[in-house]
C-alpha cells in the first residue's frame, strides 16, 4: 500500500452529517484521504494535532455552531503553520460570494456537484490518480 502524501488530504468542515459523509465518501472513491470536522473549533484541534499531516485543501461551511467558518478562517490566518492551507467555502447561503470574500474568495454553492468539487480540488492539490 502506498503511503499517503499531504497532497492527497482534504479536510471537510461542515456541521451537516450528510454533507460530510457523502462528500467524504465521494472524495475517498477518487483516491483522496478525507478528514472531517463538525465545526471550526473541531477543525483547528485536528489541524494542530502533533504529527497530523496538513491537508492540501479545506472545504469550509460558513454556518456552523461553536465556531463558524468565518471565525475558523480568521483563526487559521493567525496561525503561521495553518495560514498557507487554501480554503474553499461551501455554503447554501444566498450571499455566499460576498461572504466567501472574507475567507479568501473561493467558494462552491450548495447543493454541491462532485465535478465542481473535484475541479476545485485539482486547482489546489495534485490528483492522486495522476501521481500513481
Amino acid at each position: 500500500m502506498k503511503e499517503q502524501s499531504d497532497q492527497h488530504i482534504i479536510l471537510i468542515v461542515d456541521d451537516d452529517d450528510d454533507v460530510r459523509n457523502t462528500l467524504g465518501e465521494l472524495l475517498a472513491d477518487e483516491g483522496y484521504t478525507v478528514l472531517t470536522a463538525v465545526h471550526g473549533l473541531d477543525a483547528l484541534a485536528k489541524l494542530r494535532r502533533d504529527g497530523q499531516p496538513k491537508p492540501c485543501l479545506i472545504l469550509l461551511d460558513l454556518m456552523m455552531p461553536v465556531m463558524t467558518g468565518a471565525e475558523f478562517y480568521a483563526e487559521q490566518q493567525r496561525d503561521p503553520h495553518l495560514a498557507p492551507i487554501p480554503v474553499v467555502v461551501i455554503s447554501a447561503d444566498g450571499n455566499v460570494r460576498q461572504k466567501a470574500a472574507a475567507c479568501g474568495g473561493a467558494y462552491l454553492a450548495k447543493p454541491l456537484r462532485i465535478e465542481t468539487v473535484l475541479d476545485a480540488i485539482e486547482r489546489h492539490c495534485n490528483s492522486p490518480s495522476a501521481l500513481g
